[in-house]
C-alpha cells in the first residue's frame, strides 16, 4: 500500500513539472509586456518614418481583443499633424496595421 501511495505521489510530482513547462510555453508570447511592444513598434516605425518618430514619445500602449498590442505616438504641444499607429499580434509578432495620421 505504501509503495502504491509513493508511486502516485512521484507520478503526480512529475506530471506537475511537465504541466508547468507546458504552461510556460503556452504563455510565452512574442510580446509579453509594453516595453517589448514599444520596442518592436519603434523598430517598424524607424524603417518607414525615420528618426523623427522619437519626437512622438511617450508612446501610448493598450491591448485590444486580449492579444493585439496597439501603440500610438503622442502629438507634442504646438505641433500639427498626426501620430504613428501600429497594431501587433502579441502571439506571433505580426504587424496587423501600421500608419501615420495627418
Amino acid at each position: 500500500m505504501r509503495i502504491t501511495i509513493l508511486f502516485i505521489i512521484i507520478c503526480t510530482m512529475f506530471s506537475c513539472v511537465e504541466k508547468q513547462k507546458k504552461i510556460i510555453l503556452e504563455k510565452s508570447l512574442c510580446l509579453n509586456n509594453e516595453d517589448e511592444a514599444i520596442g518592436l513598434a519603434e523598430k517598424e516605425w524607424l524603417k518607414i518614418y525615420g528618426e523623427d518618430i522619437q519626437k512622438q514619445r511617450p508612446f501610448n500602449v493598450h491591448i485590444k481583443n486580449d492579444s493585439i498590442w496597439v501603440i500610438e505616438g503622442t502629438l507634442q504641444n504646438n505641433y500639427e499633424g498626426g501620430t504613428a499607429y501600429i497594431e501587433i499580434n502579441s502571439k506571433d509578432c505580426k504587424v496587423l496595421n501600421i500608419y501615420h495620421g495627418k
